[in-house]
């Protein structure tokens, strides 16, 4: 909710001659040395104006500025312990959530490893039925039926030693309620001389200090070319 003002006459005043004052904001065209004298005297009186404009302002917003900074500065102390405090607990949370990560992929790999095993076991358990039923086949047709039905018994055991073995699934972690974690990926810049031409930035500061320096003299730095606008000042 915007918050009502009740302006001082002062304030209006000074308002009512900025918005009144008689310059065309869509340019003014100066054609004669005069017409340029008191376009500049007009510019000083803009600046005069808005000197005394400015000074009612902060006539009016510095004591609520400085309120402001008071009470920003009292609470200061007691945010910045909180979000201390905050920033412990977030790192425990995040250590074990990590750890926890970590056992859940060792315990995940373990089960792999023990998953192979068991299929391995079964893969030989089914080869030995299969070779037993074989040599069973094999006594039968030599005439040698008591041989034959103990290769068969004996296959169906082995058979049955390949059914599969219930393995061990690790229960688990829950997570604490009302946290949610996610993994946040940047990239270090740890040699900038290796850095593609496509990530650098110019640094507009050290070659616009170089421009100063230059005026215009001599050649610019590679790919770049030295470029110049007027600045008017008024006093």
């Amino acid at each position: 909710m915007d918050a009502l003002l009740t302006i001082p006459e002062e304030g209006n005043l000074l308002i009512t001659r900025a918005t009144t004052f008689p310059v065309d904001v869509q340019g003014v065209r100066i054609n004669t040395a005069e017409e340029a004298q008191a376009a500049v005297d007009q510019t000083r009186e803009i600046k005069g104006l808005a000197n005394e404009i400015e000074e009612f302002r902060k006539s009016k917003t510095k004591p609520l500025d400085d309120e402001k900074k008071a009470w920003m500065d009292t609470f200061r102390p007691a945010l910045e312990f909180l979000a201390k405090c905050e920033l412990v607990l977030k790192g425990s949370i995040t250590t074990f959530n990590q750890e926890q990560a970590r056992i859940a992929a060792a315990a995940e790999k373990e089960q792999r490893r023990l998953q192979q095993i068991e299929l391995d076991r079964q893969a030989q358990e089914q080869a030995a039925a299969e070779d037993l039923l074989a040599q069973a086949e094999k006594a039968a047709m030599a005439g040698d039926s008591a041989a034959a039905e103990a290769l068969e018994a004996q296959a169906m055991a082995t058979q049955a030693q390949a059914a599969p073995i219930a393995t061990y699934v690790p229960p688990v972690a829950s997570k604490p309620r009302g946290a949610s974690s996610r993994t946040i990926w940047k990239c270090k810049v740890v040699d900038p001389a290796k850095l593609d031409r496509a990530y650098l930035m110019p640094n507009q500061v050290v070659l616009d200090a170089l421009a100063a320096t230059a005026k215009g003299v001599g050649a610019a730095p590679a790919g770049c070319e030295w470029t110049s606008s007027d600045s008017l000042s008024i006093r």
